[in-house]
């Protein structure tokens, strides 16, 4: 396990390493895809590799200080919000699962594809969106691109529906997935690298040793290795020990 001080300072590193990220996240192709953002490997390996609550706490506060002190658009708590949860969600599978590497991952991006990206970082560009005059900032101006305007066409023009909120979710459902896929492959390939590295670094806690090695079944499980005395003799120790069992 690691000491405090070294938990402190791997968040300190990993604030600076999302902080960076996130400046470094720029506009695609026009205004189709949106922006190129590693802001889901980011919150995914905060949360597998610090766990649940470290994860969190870096990932709010990697938000939060682009947010204050360079500025791209308006701020959002609630963005800040789904990031941290995004990072929680992915430390819980990390941490709390024997699943292999690929399963949690695809656990993960599930999960906080419906709870984060499509709930609680909708609401945050929605009020973004609705608090501030339109051209203001770029974020002001979402429902002027794609696919924003192709989710006011379909459910807004198509089936009258003129709720923001459902413009934005469709708009989200139709650009994500490209950029998820993309940081999720990234992440496998880095994450699954990293597994040695952490198990002897004291990463990767006791339980989560034991989630992952301590209760998986053993060729031997079942497996008698000194049945009953022959005749004469004393019985010992060794006598009728099973190995693999609970």
């Amino acid at each position: 396990m690691r000491s405090r001080t070294q938990k402190i300072a791997d968040m300190a590193i990993f604030i600076a390493l999302g902080v960076v990220l996130n400046l470094c996240s720029f506009q695609s192709f026009g205004t189709y895809l949106g922006r190129i953002s590693l802001v889901y490997l980011f919150c995914y390996l905060s949360g597998y590799i610090l766990g649940p609550w470290q994860g969190f706490v870096v990932a709010y506060v990697a938000d939060l200080i682009p947010g204050i002190f360079f500025p791209t658009g308006p701020y959002s708590v609630m963005i800040s919000v789904s990031n941290a949860t995004m990072a929680l969600i992915a430390g819980c599978y990390g941490r709390y699962t024997n699943w292999r590497v690929i399963y949690k991952l695809i656990a993960t991006v599930i999960t906080t594809f419906l709870v984060c990206t499509l709930t609680l970082t909708v609401i945050g560009e929605v009020n973004s969106v609705l608090i501030i005059p339109v051209g203001e900032y770029e974020a002001a101006s979402l429902y002027s691109m794609y696919p924003y305007t192709l989710a006011k066409v379909i459910i807004g023009e198509g089936l009258g529906v003129k709720e923001p909120y459902f413009q934005m979710l469709l708009a989200k459902a139709i650009q994500q997935p490209l950029w998820i896929v993309l940081n999720s492959v990234v992440t496998f390939l880095i994450y699954s690298r990293l597994q040695p590295i952490l198990r002897r670094g004291g990463y990767i806690s006791q339980e989560e040793k034991k989630n992952m090695y301590g209760n998986s079944p053993s060729r031997y499980d079942g497996v008698v290795i000194a049945g009953m005395p022959a005749a004469g003799n004393q019985p010992s120790k060794q006598d009728g020990v099973v190995i693999g069992k609970n």
